[in-house]
């Protein structure tokens, strides 16, 4: 038999490269720093929760903000006259003798202020019209101090408040009606069909296909590398003749490749427990631990059943929740949802297609040269190749953001491509699965058509291996070997 010998490569590949002090350290430095994003990505949002929450406690946006109030300076250049005495004086009321319309021109204040160390802010207001002279629109902007940079957004919504004010009294509103004006209004849009996202499952969709994409590509592309330089090194080495000696050619190339499959394949899911578990002992001390908390809650619990019954959107805020909370537990149900063993089992028969398509082409090039400094250079096709995958996949996701953040299921041509074409779904479609972006007769023609190339590149090294490991010379191009492929 042709592979008679491979289960003996297998266990030399797998046992030697598990031992070098290369792979020891690096994925324990990759495991450390796993460990160390996810419990940050845990905790971090739980104490920038607690800020937000302390500043709305005490009143204050920021201590730059509450200091502006009691000792700042104001200066007012109303040059669309469109306040009055009375909204003057709301501003001599908060700043008492630190507010005024100075005399001298908004230039000279400027100026003085670029050199100011005190708190202080020129505030201009211009109004806009159009062809018939008609008022359209005003402009509010605050020149600030070095000093005062930390007040001038909020010095901005004392002013635009104003102005506002002012236009609803001129229209004709009863001041003590003023108020029932300022209900604001969200805005939120979703395609027909599509999912009904909140922020962060906004954020979310969009930044796990580019997560995904990015590891997926490190370790499939990285480790089909090392099988490439595995067989050269012992190509050159004459370490190869010893092994053809008592093994069949197809036997190393398969040996090595599985054992390398092997070893990326227990990296990966050691890095990705290593993460869960980091993540789930940090649970109680950050976010995740708030949304499991309030997926307790009756009435957000409530809510969430009453959509997944009905299959729709996820209904109002309940009364008594805010709605940050209430985001946080729908995406915490939402990731109950997707981890699931049907979706787990499917993406690791794509790392393992991924695995096989990228580590077969890198074997037949490290077996076409006959220098170590030939390597290189034949990795380029490559290298090409796996760049190529990985920007397809990465790329679409970018440029879709808005329609990903907002659950619109439509997807440039690139993107759909990038799902089927089997250099790129390695990295693609395991985001797919998770997010539910595609159909799962999709998901399943694009493993079909990976695994069918999968097949016709592990053809094409059953056909050329034996010629090409034994051949000692120039390198052998990328394209010399798929034309030795076709003749045989």
């Amino acid at each position: 038999m042709k592979t008679k010998g491979w289960r003996k490569i297998f266990s030399f590949t797998f046992i030697q490269y598990i031992k070098t002090k290369s792979f020891v350290v690096g994925t324990a430095i990759i495991c450390l720093i796993t460990a160390v994003i996810c419990v940050l990505t845990n905790v971090l949002p739980k104490a920038m929760m607690k800020d937000v929450v302390s500043s709305e406690d005490t009143g204050d946006d920021s201590s730059d903000i509450s200091e502006f109030l009691n000792s700042g300076k104001l200066y007012l250049f109303d040059e669309a006259n469109i306040l009055t005495e009375d909204d003057t004086k709301t501003l001599s009321d908060k700043f008492s003798d630190r507010f005024s319309k100075p005399e001298k021109s908004l230039e000279n204040i400027v100026e003085e202020l670029k050199d100011s160390e005190a708190l202080e802010i020129a505030v201009q207001i211009t109004a806009s019209a159009d062809k018939d002279g008609k008022v359209i629109g005003y402009d509010v902007r605050a020149y600030y101090a070095p000093n005062a940079k930390g007040s001038a957004d909020m010095t901005n919504e004392i002013m635009s408040e104003l102005v506002n004010r002012r236009i609803m009294l001129n229209a004709g509103v009863a001041p003590e009606k003023y108020e029932e004006t300022k209900i604001s209004v969200a805005t939120y849009k979703t395609e027909a069909g599509g999912k009904n996202l909140n922020s962060i499952q906004g954020m979310v969709n969009y930044v796990l296909p580019l997560l995904i994409s990015i590891v997926l590509f490190m370790f499939i592309f990285s480790y089909g590398s090392v099988v490439a330089q595995s067989i050269a090194t012992e190509k050159t080495s004459r370490v190869m003749e010893l092994l053809l000696t008592s093994v069949r050619p197809l036997a190393v190339v398969i040996g090595k490749v599985l054992a390398m499959g092997l070893v990326s394949f227990l990296q990966f899911f050691l890095v990705i427990g290593v993460g869960a578990g980091s993540f789930a002992l940090s649970a109680p001390f950050g976010w995740m631990g708030i949304a499991t908390d309030l997926l307790k809650n009756p009435q957000i619990q409530s809510v969430l059943n009453q959509a997944t019954q009905s299959g729709g959107a996820v209904g109002n805020v309940p009364a008594g929740v805010s709605s940050a909370d209430f985001e946080m537990a729908q995406t915490m149900n939402e990731f109950t949802k997707v981890f699931t063993p049907v979706n787990i089992l499917t993406i690791i028969l794509i790392f393992i297609l991924g695995f096989l398509f990228f580590a077969l082409i890198a074997a037949l090039i490290g077996a076409s040269v006959s220098r170590m400094e030939d390597l290189q250079a034949a990795m380029s096709p490559y290298s090409i190749i796996g760049v190529l995958g990985m920007y397809l996949a990465y790329f679409p996701v970018v440029s879709n953001s808005e329609a990903l953040a907002s659950g619109d299921s439509s997807m440039n041509p690139v993107q759909v491509f990038s799902y089927f074409f089997p250099v790129s779904s390695p990295f693609s479609l395991p985001s797919a699965v998770l997010l539910g972006t595609l159909e799962p007769w999709k998901i399943a023609v694009g493993i079909g058509v990976l695994a069918v190339f999968v097949v016709l590149i592990a053809i094409v090294v059953s056909k050329v291996y034996e010629a090409i490991i034994l051949h000692n010379g120039n390198r052998i191009k990328f394209g010399d070997i798929l034309k030795m492929a076709v003749r045989k």
